[in-house]
């Protein structure tokens, strides 16, 4: 019962918190994300599906965001991806994987999971979305290539905990008296042979059920691109790509 009336008083608040913060966007949103894994380690040593096997198949993607009008400082949005993949499989020569050598029936897991912390500024334009600023990425997360043949003669691992800072860009476009809108963003950096883009498309339909509240259904497609190179990351050297579609839900008050 107390969890009903404290539902009933947060409903009734809304209009009056709407009212009194016109000009403050409130957003949040989620998808189900359908991940395929490709790429390889250490020069092509071994292939991320055909030798290690590794399947990520669906993740799940959360975000916040807090806009305002005020011009300098700038609006804030909080995002969680899940990105990590395990499978089993056969490397058919040894190679040196982050100071062990590796070879023959392995188990293998890769975790990219992160969170962007983004600090971006928006252009006052009608019907039009122009977005730009900073991302800090923390990933936390590793990669583990161990002997599954029961001798335990190796257990290969690398760390992936570290933030990297990468732009931001985001555009879209409203279609008038339709409830559609399409959008675009991208976060990337690169140094030297070391790089990573983070690609998203996708299409929006505002249902008009909820007054004050817009919630949307999306569809898109992200791709995830990243680059390792030996000469920032010590003997590792990897290229990984995750990407696929994606279906969720978006709310904005």
């Amino acid at each position: 019962m107390k969890k009903i009336l404290a539902a009933a008083v947060v409903a009734a608040s809304l209009p009056q918190a709407a009212s009194a913060l016109p000009l403050v966007d409130f957003y949040a949103g989620g998808y189900y994300w359908d991940q395929t894994v490709s790429g390889d380690v250490v020069n092509g040593s071994a292939d991320l599906d055909d030798n290690l096997g590794l399947k990520a198949d669906g993740q799940s993607v959360l975000y916040v965001a807090f806009e305002h009008p005020i011009p300098v400082i700038p609006n804030v949005k909080i995002k969680q991806t899940a990105m990590d993949a395990d499978g089993s499989g056969a490397i058919p020569d040894a190679f040196n994987f982050n100071g062990t050598s590796v070879d023959g029936s392995v188990d293998s897991t890769l975790d990219l999971s992160h969170t962007d912390f983004t600090l971006y500024w928006s252009l006052p334009l009608p019907i039009v979305t122009f977005d730009f600023g900073l991302t800090a990425r923390q990933f936390d997360g590793q990669m583990t290539v161990v002997d599954n043949t029961g001798s335990d003669t190796f257990n290969a691992s690398a760390d992936f905990d570290f933030v990297v800072p990468m732009g931001y860009l985001n555009a879209g476009i409203d279609i008038p008296l339709t409830g559609l809108s399409v959008a675009a963003n991208i976060n990337t950096i690169s140094y030297g042979d070391t790089s990573l883009t983070d690609f998203d498309a996708n299409l929006t339909y505002v249902l008009p059920v909820i007054p004050l509240l817009d919630v949307g259904i999306t569809a898109g497609y992200r791709s995830f691109d990243l680059k390792l190179d030996e000469a920032d990351f010590g003997d590792l050297s990897a290229e990984a790509t995750v990407a696929g579609p994606y279906l969720g839900l978006s709310l904005h008050l």
